[in-house]
């Protein structure tokens, strides 16, 4: 059982052609945090994930940021290290994932920093744990 998540980001590719289009970083809130926690824990599916103040470090040269309000169909891996309740020992575990993204905001107007981006309909392929 894991009780803490520490320095989450996600792979992002396309979800019809698995182009890698880039890396997404975002601080660690309660509810992400909440929300891995769910699916390594309890293999339990959140129905939607809010990523704050999310910048996006694009990686394809052809990557079109999606427009305010758009949902596109994606798949990721989220990388973190979570924290084994008992032992406080920190494991690194990805998630393999599809979901609809959909940036919610950019007051910045920075086409690669986001206010939020929310994540829904999400199917979970994938967990491994990289044991060391």
């Amino acid at each position: 059982m894991f009780d803490r998540v520490a320095a989450p980001h996600v792979d992002i590719y396309d979800g019809v052609t698995n182009e890698y289009y880039g890396r997404s970083i975002f601080p660690v809130t309660t509810d992400i945090e909440n929300s891995l926690l769910q699916i390594v824990n309890y293999e339990g599916i959140p129905k939607t994930m809010l990523f704050r103040d999310d910048t996006f470090l694009p990686a394809a040269k052809d990557y079109v940021p999606p427009g305010l309000f758009e949902k596109v169909r994606r798949n990721g891996i989220v990388h973190a290290t979570f924290r084994e309740a008992n032992s406080h020992l920190w494991v690194p575990i990805e998630i393999y994932m599809n979901f609809d993204s959909q940036v919610r905001g950019n007051l910045l107007d920075d086409k690669y920093h986001f206010d939020s981006v929310e994540y829904t309909d999400i199917i979970i392929q994938d967990i491994r744990m990289l044991l060391q």
